[in-house]
């Protein structure tokens, strides 16, 4: 039986080699080749300005008085859309979301079938 230091010490090497992945290495890189870039920048700043806008005036209660502001929104994001340093950050993100949910999954599994005491019908291991 382990014991939750055991459990945090574990998570947080697996959190580590996640942390070292390449699909970490390659959002890391796209996410400076985003940032280096002052269009993009500067389009990222105005989108998060209005975002904030948004959430604020949301905070009053909807209505019309936010379809503009959602207009902008989107604009902003079809903008964005256009340039590759985006699009190359937006894949390399969907590939570590990828990553983090089949570990959530494998996690799940493994959790499942030791309590059900059942064998893991996968070729991953759950036992360290």
């Amino acid at each position: 039986m382990s014991d939750m230091n055991e459990i945090w010490a574990q998570a947080y090497e697996l959190g580590a080699l996640i942390a070292e992945s390449p699909e970490v290495a390659e959002y890391k890189r796209t996410q400076e080749l985003m940032e280096s870039h002052p269009d993009i920048k500067s389009l990222l700043k105005q989108l998060r300005d209005v975002q904030v806008e948004y959430d604020r005036l949301q905070s009053y209660g909807g209505g019309s008085h936010l379809q503009g502001l959602e207009d902008t929104i989107q604009k902003l994001i079809q903008q964005l859309d256009t340039y590759p340093e985006v699009v190359l950050f937006k894949q390399a993100s969907g590939k570590v979301d990828e990553l983090l949910q089949s570990v959530t999954i494998l996690l799940s599994k493994c959790i499942t079938s030791e309590v059900n005491g059942e064998p893991l019908q996968q070729s991953h291991s759950c036992s360290g």
